[in-house]
């Protein structure tokens, strides 16, 4: 089987390939190998090139009569915050809040907490998207991203929040419904963030939408 048909198996159309997010060793390869396969399919119009290091399989549009284009949020989300296998990253500041309704700016600038980023924040540009990235303070999970973002949120970005605090309290508390992280494990993530989130919780009555009985 050749690696077109592997990556098509593996991907599917119209789903992103983020070569930096494959392992040193994917399909039998080295990353560089890979990436060279990959650049002869692009030449070869058996793979499409969205932008550096990022490739998809397009489908063909009968009513636009012109192959699908990506869509960038995809695209951000595969590169930066999670695949379809695992979680590595989250929105953050302006775009979370906007998220769950606390405000209705939309930022220009997208924050993104990620474990793809080695320092401690990066400013990059996707096309037209400008990124501000930064290194999360405990190892992303699925269980846990929910509670990073709001630590975050008390933490740094209360700024953009527009609704009065009785109003973010009930946002934030049904956004967390559905965290189930044991109170140690809370406990342990909120003693990374500094001590004004300690206060801010205490002082917003959101500590025991976290901390459970």
């Amino acid at each position: 089987m050749g690696i077109r048909d592997v990556l098509l198996r593996e991907f599917g159309y119209e789903e992103p390939i983020v070569a930096n997010n494959m392992g040193e060793q994917a399909f039998g390869m080295s990353r560089d190998s890979l990436r060279r396969s990959m650049n002869r399919l692009v030449a070869r119009k058996e793979l499409a090139r969205f932008a550096e290091g990022i490739y998809y399989f397009p489908k063909w549009s009968e009513l636009l009569q012109q192959e699908t284009l990506l869509s960038e949020r995809v695209v951000i989300e595969r590169k930066y915050v999670k695949d379809k296998n695992k979680r590595y990253g989250y929105f953050s500041g302006g775009t979370f809040a906007n998220q769950i309704q606390l405000t209705t700016q939309v930022p220009y600038v997208q924050e993104i907490v990620t474990m793809k980023c080695a320092s401690k924040k990066r400013n990059v540009t996707l096309k037209v998207t400008q990124l501000l990235l930064r290194k999360p303070r405990v190892p992303v999970t699925p269980g846990n991203y929910k509670v990073l973002q709001v630590l975050d949120l008390l933490t740094e970005h209360l700024a953009f929040v527009e609704v009065g605090r009785k109003e973010m309290n009930e946002k934030v508390r049904k956004y967390l419904a559905d965290v189930t992280l044991s109170n140690d494990e809370v406990i342990r993530i909120i003693s990374e963030y500094p001590s004004k989130t300690s206060k801010e919780l205490l002082e917003s009555g959101l500590l025991d939408a976290l901390i459970r009985k």
